[in-house]
Order: structure tokens, then sequence, then C-alpha cells
């Protein structure tokens, strides 16, 4: 399978939540090294890779622009420059604080109050970088199989690749994957909980724009590039 690149907000380096991501997933995305995992009581270390496969493999990061391959007829060049200049004409993003949420059934970081601005950045990333999205048939009985979709979330699919966008956008921080088990979504949400305390009472500022790419889906995301908000 081609590469896939997506657009998203990624904790400065270092920063409060850039090291819980990685005390949590065991891996640090700036760098891709494996590390150890924290470990939750009541979980067998191999049971909680299994629950977290998909968030390990991509780091810790909010999507903006979910994930696309490149549109033959663009390039990967091209698509630097227009991230480069885009970023030019973005402001800061304040979101006051996080908070652990339950969606759907798997575990995220969330803001405590919505924020138009967010919404707004993530739906111009979607606009702007459309034309660099290769189109895909998309199975949705298949892949949103466990999602009752609105006719407008169709429609959305349909026309920018993924139903949550625009004005179903929700901004995210994805920490578990899919977990079936209420117990097992239980322990882990507490466990959560308490190792992110320290990160909830921050704000969160994004000032970044982070390019990623994913060489096949075997691979991880990796960090292509971090680009401040603003005119150097």
């Amino acid at each position: 399978m081609p590469a896939r690149y997506a657009l998203s907000y990624v904790p400065e380096k270092d920063s409060p939540l850039s090291n819980f991501g990685r005390e949590w997933l065991g891996r640090d995305i700036d760098t891709a090294e494996e590390l150890e995992q924290h470990q939750v009581p009541g979980v067998e270390k191999e049971r909680l890779k299994e629950l977290t496969h998909w968030r390990r493999s991509d780091g810790l990061h909010g999507v903006l622009k979910p994930p696309f391959q490149l549109n033959p007829g663009s390039s990967f060049n091209c698509l630097m420059d227009t991230a480069h200049l885009f970023a030019q004409f973005l402001e800061q993003v304040e979101i006051p604080q996080l908070e652990v949420n339950i969606i759907g059934k798997f575990v995220a970081l969330t803001p405590t109050i919505a924020s138009r601005q967010l919404v707004e950045l993530a739906s111009d990333c979607v606009r702007v970088f459309e034309g660099y999205r290769k189109p895909i048939m998309v199975d949705v009985d298949s892949r949103y199989r466990h999602d009752k979709l609105t006719v407008y979330q169709k429609r959305m699919l349909k026309h920018w690749g993924y139903p949550y966008v625009m004005e179903e956008f929700r901004f995210f921080i994805p920490l578990t994957d899919r977990i079936e088990d209420d117990e097992e979504r239980n322990l882990i949400t507490k466990a959560i909980t308490k190792i992110s305390k320290p990160v909830l009472k921050q704000p969160l500022s994004i000032r970044e724009l982070t390019v990623l790419r994913q060489i096949s889906r075997q691979d991880p995301m990796r960090i292509v590039t971090r680009i401040p908000f603003g005119r150097a």
C-alpha cells in the first residue's frame, strides 16, 4: 500500500503531554523509539499492548486532516511546500484544559470546552490539502460498522473521504484502540486518569502543524516535519 500522510497536532517535544504519551504508549513519536509501556494493575502486559496496538503505532497525536494517500497528480515536495505556506497564516489555538473521555469504546483526551477556532483549523486543513488526497472507495458497512453514520456524515465521507470533518469534527487524542470489555475499559480509564493528572491541569497551546507519514499500514507513523505557525 502506498504511503499515507496526515496533518496533526503533536505535543511539543519533551513537554508534559509528550512525556505522558511516551510513558503511556511506550513509544516516542519524535524518534519512533520503543520504550517500556506503563502497566495497569489488573491488565496483563501483553493484553495492554493489544488494546493499544494502533495507538502505539501512530504515536500520541490529535488528527486535523485524517490520513490520506497522495493523489498521483501531486507530489511529496508540493505537499511540503503547501504545508509551509499554509502554516504561515495560522494563529495559535488555546485549549484551557484536557480531560479523559470515552469515545465509542476507546479512551481519549478531549478538550473540556469546545473550540470554534480548533474546528476552523481542522476544516481549513481538510479543504486546503484536499487536492493532495487520492480519492478512494470506502466500504461504509465494513469500515464504519460500529458507527451509525448520519446522512450528513455519509455525505462528508463521500466528499472528503472521512465522515467526521467540518461541523462533525471533534478534536481528540486517542490513547487506546476499541476496548469491548467494560471492566478492562474501566481499569484502563482509571489508570490513565491517575497518571495524566499533571497534564490535565495544564492549558494546551497548538502552535505547530505536524506532517506525519506512514510508509505502509504495518509501519508506524513518523514525523516528517513540525512547522511553527506564523511567519518566521
